[in-house]
């Protein structure tokens, strides 16, 4: 039980900003994280909170009994809970990433009737608390949507640092819990053990598999040397990590690494150190409010790198036409494009429809979180069961089409590479691109990218 809680904010209500994670907090957490997930290895056959169902047996002969299949449910709708980030500093996430996403989710499968558990359709009701983009509150919310309201499904938290908590604290209450904007490399030592069996990963990231795309991609284009900055968390700190690991691999020199804390206000001595080294690419492992700051001190020093890559928020045309078309040809973490398939257009445009405005899309997340909640849906429907242990069991296993893959399935509880639309974009002409080598490119790429005043004055600043 929760001491201290404050009333939670839904959905429809608004709440003050709060404060990033700091080191400690999320020190903290990894502390928390790591007990629970030593805790679950006690939890054995523990069911989650909300229950399951148990296949019943019929009498067929004195002495002999046959299974009846699956029990539908006693309860008449699907609850689905969730502590998202509807204020604070991480609200973009809720009000353009995962939070559309889930909203076409759940107006989808009630437009259909409900979720069907076992030949019974249930409507599903949504529970979203305001977590206000802080760790200890979402941590909180989280714990009481599973142990006092009881939901049947957990929505994922937003960001690394908030997934690496919440996946130990979902697995000591015997619930799945699948990723949404997040992803922590920390997590795969565990899942390797079998210490995390009901957590599952879908969004790519640093080493699944986007450095080692863009390491594949720099080597095609000839660099041969790089210059990062990170920002002072999980995020930062695993991407910066993972480049140290995947670039020099890849003859890939690293000229410098720097890490700048949240709040900073000024980078231009940063940029005039790149000046000096003259790399070949350049790359921002840091969230849209330093990106901004980064780019925008490189063209007033007038600093064009041939090649810079962008972290979360430089998938985004909201963030992409703060420039007014100057960022053409930044490459980012990502990445699919709605013209790639009949579905992801179809998609692309349900989730306009959902945000209001086309600037507001993401290319990197979206399509992923959109395929996701569909592999999900039909995982829970194929174990015809609310029991958490046996979804899970559906989950690890299970090869279904979705709206960005032929076959989705999962290797090892990760997303398997084959499914994504892509690891790597970049915006030519204000149309999102994939760059991966291979089949999934859409276009060919950008090498070097135009100077910030060519790109300023060519670009049409628009996607159609």
């Amino acid at each position: 039980m929760m001491q201290d809680e404050q009333d939670p904010k839904t959905t429809e209500e608004s709440s003050i900003a709060s404060r990033p994670v700091s080191r400690r907090q999320f020190l903290k957490y990894a502390g928390l994280a790591g007990a629970a997930i030593g805790a679950s290895g006690a939890l054995g056959g523990i069911l989650s909170a909300c229950g399951g169902e148990e296949e019943t047996t019929t009498t067929a002969a004195p002495g002999t009994t046959v299974a009846a299949g699956p029990t539908p449910p006693a309860q008449d709708k699907f609850v689905i809970g969730g502590a998202r980030p509807i204020s604070g500093m991480y609200a973009m996430f809720e009000q353009a990433h995962f939070g559309p996403a889930y909203k076409i989710w759940v107006d989808d499968m009630n437009a259909a009737g409900g979720i069907n558990i076992a030949g019974k359709k249930l409507p599903v009701e949504l529970k979203v608390y305001d977590d206000q983009s802080d760790l200890d509150t979402c941590m909180r919310l989280m714990t009481k949507l599973m142990e006092e309201d009881k939901v049947d499904w957990l929505l994922g938290p937003q960001s690394t640092a908030f997934l690496f908590a919440g996946a130990g604290l979902a697995q000591s209450r015997g619930y799945v819990l699948c990723s949404a904007e997040g992803g922590a490399t920390t997590l795969e030592a565990e899942m390797a053990k079998g210490s995390l069996p009901l957590f599952f990963q879908f969004l790519n990231y640093s080493n699944h598999y986007q450095l080692p795309v863009f390491a594949e991609i720099m080597q095609e284009l000839g660099a041969k040397t790089v210059s990062i900055v990170y920002l002072e968390d999980l995020h930062g700190i695993e991407y910066s990590s993972q480049a140290q690991l995947f670039f020099p691999s890849a003859g890939i020199e690293i000229l410098s690494s720097t890490s700048i804390p949240f709040g900073i206000k000024d980078v231009s001595s940063i940029v005039k150190k790149w000046q000096g080294e003259n790399p070949d690419v350049v790359c921002g492992f840091v969230y849209p409010e330093q990106y901004i700051l980064v780019l925008q001190t490189m063209i007033q020093l007038d600093y064009n790198p041939k090649a810079y890559l962008a972290g979360p928020g430089g998938s985004t045309e909201v963030v992409y036409n703060v420039f007014q078309g100057a960022a053409d040809g930044i490459m980012f973490e990502g990445a699919w494009s709605p013209k790639q398939s009949p579905a992801a257009q179809a998609y692309y445009e349900k989730f306009i429809a959902k945000v209001g405005d086309k600037a507001n899309v993401d290319f990197w997340g979206p399509l992923i979180y959109g395929a996701e909640l569909e592999f999900i849906q039909k995982c829970i429907e194929k174990a015809a069961t609310l029991d958490h242990q046996k979804i899970a069991e559906v989950l690890r296993t299970a090869h279904f089409p979705t709206i960005m893959s032929d076959d989705m399935f999962m290797t090892a509880q990760i997303l398997d590479r084959s499914c994504y639309a892509g690891q790597i974009g970049q915006w030519q002409n204000g149309y999102p691109q994939v760059i991966d080598p291979g089949a999934k490119r859409t276009a060919e790429i950008w090498y070097p990218k135009p100077t910030w005043k060519e790109a300023a004055k060519s670009s049409t600043s628009s996607t159609t």
